[in-house]
């Protein structure tokens, strides 16, 4: 009798179970919206929640087979969101019609400390005030001042390579490579803190940022649980990030502006750029939100720059013509220097350089997605006044950055990798809205010439040294061996390096 009672409610809570990760299917289906029927639990994106595929795969698979749709159903784990597919309606409501969707996704529903302080999870007008007050931390004049702490990381690296180079060549994991690149990079400009974890990969600071990021092991299942049953994750006292953790982030930033203060030191990095806009400014920030913006660095820069240098990388060792093209113009650029260090002016200066990185953002967008969340009842048209679809507050929309990327109707032969696409001559070609590697409109990206500099700095600097070419262990297909939220393959980013001299 008891091995029947405990049968049936296996079998009870199983269906109670099953019918709470399918609550949310029937949405579009009573909004008369088009959709495809999800998984129970995982929706539309059952490969890369299994960590089987990328997020950028599913998502461009899924564009691909509903691209005939200017708008379509879509869920994200059990989440319905709104997709929009095309460009004109993405500026509409990303730009035109911005006070109805002025906010990302609201999501992390909790209390943890410096998680809501961050830009990217602010709301409203305090979104854009503190948005207005960074917006001339990142200008080119102060990026331009940063750049000499990158130049510092960048000679670091190369110093680890050379120790373990031969005229053969070489073969690195490139992904680890990078990942100590920009944990170093992240340290000196963003915490203040001096760190090589070339020679010293044990270091507090690169062990403790390693396990903060989203993309891998425990942290993605916490957030993946999170995201599936936040009100469990309460139940359980479970946190994003442990306490201690980002305790030690906060007294690195509090303690040295403390120490600046004191001792009146100037030090052109993101904490003398924040304590310099909060007295301009007259802010009167916390202790808590002024980290909270070096915090973020650990979550859009630390794994996208490492990831954007690894995909560059990947497609210049399959295209020695491209790779070659590239050597010159750095050879240019490095006589004009006379002997002197790279700066941020002959970055700028580096045309096919941002040819070839663009075109890598384009291919291997970091972002797969962006989103919005409806702040107020909206009726999406199209140019003749037919109505598309009827938002309510409350609703999410979802930007298939990935799938537009790979989009023949935009990008001809999309898989192809053609720094071309982005020459002065082509560059018209190009359709607005469709190319969005650091998000559109308001809330795109305020960080993106931060990455652009520390990408092609080092690109510049490996590029001189070494020619990069397949090694055994080379992926050959990336596109079916990247997983979860990056792009990174299981098997790790080796390549092989070989000394030009």
């Amino acid at each position: 009798m008891a091995l029947l009672e405990i049968s049936i409610a296996i079998l009870v809570l199983g269906l109670l179970l099953y019918k709470w990760g399918t609550s949310t299917f029937r949405t579009f289906e009573e909004r008369k919206l088009h959709y495809e029927k999800p998984f129970p639990f995982l929706g539309n994106m059952v490969g890369s929640a299994l960590n089987r595929s990328s997020f950028q795969k599913d998502l461009s698979e899924f564009y691909d087979r509903t691209r005939h749709h200017k708008v379509v159903g879509f869920f994200n784990l059990r989440t319905p969101m709104v997709q929009i597919n095309d460009p004109e309606l993405i500026k509409k409501v990303c730009i035109k019609d911005f006070d109805h969707f002025p906010n990302h996704q609201f999501f992390l529903n909790i209390k943890e400390r410096l998680i809501n302080d961050m830009l990217n999870v602010m709301r409203d007008q305090r979104w854009k005030h503190m948005r207005n007050t960074l917006t001339p931390v990142f200008t080119a004049a102060k990026m331009r001042s940063m750049f000499t702490l990158m130049n510092d990381g960048f000679g670091e690296c190369l110093q680890y390579l050379g120790a373990q180079s031969s005229k053969k060549g070489f073969e690195v994991d490139m992904k680890v490579l990078f990942n100590k690149l920009s944990n170093d990079v992240i340290a000196t400009t963003a915490f203040g803190l001096k760190v090589n974890s070339f020679d010293n990969p044990a270091n507090e600071f690169y062990q403790i940022g390693q396990s903060l990021v989203f993309s891998r092991g425990i942290q993605f299942f916490k957030f993946m649980m999170f995201i599936l049953m936040p009100k469990v994750f309460k139940i359980l006292k479970l946190t994003i990030f442990e306490s201690s953790k980002v305790e030690y982030f906060v007294s690195l930033v509090v303690e040295a502006i403390k120490y600046r203060e004191k001792h009146n030191i100037h030090r052109p990095d993101m904490i003398q750029l924040l304590m310099e806009a909060k007295k301009e400014g007259g802010e009167n920030w916390t202790d808590d939100e002024i980290v909270a913006q070096c915090f973020i660095f650990f979550f859009a820069a630390f794994e996208n720059n490492s990831n954007l240098l690894c995909t560059t990388s990947f497609e210049l060792l399959h295209n020695p013509d491209i790779q070659e093209r590239l050597y010159e113009e750095a050879k240019e650029i490095q006589e004009s220097l006379n002997g002197g260090s790279l700066t941020y002016d002959a970055v700028q200066k580096m045309t096919y350089m941002d040819m070839v990185v663009s075109e890598s953002l384009r291919k291997w967008t970091l972002a797969a997605a962006t989103d919005r969340h409806c702040a107020k009842d909206y009726t999406l048209t199209d140019d003749d006044g037919n109505v598309l679809f009827d938002f309510k507050v409350g609703d999410r929309l979802n930007i298939p950055i990935a799938g537009l990327h790979w989009d023949d109707r935009y990008f001809p032969d999309p898989q192809k990798f053609d720094p071309e696409r982005f020459s002065e001559e082509r560059k018209n070609e190009l359709i607005p809205y469709t190319y969005l590697p650091f998000g559109v409109g308001p809330r795109n990206c305020i960080g993106n010439r931060y990455a652009l500099m520390q990408v092609k700095g080092m690109l510049y600097n490996l590029i001189l040294q070494y020619k990069i070419e397949a090694s055994p262990r080379t992926i050959k297909d990336l596109w079916g061996s990247a997983r979860g939220f990056n792009l990174t393959p299981r098997s790790g980013f080796w390549m092989r390096l070989v000394p030009r001299k």
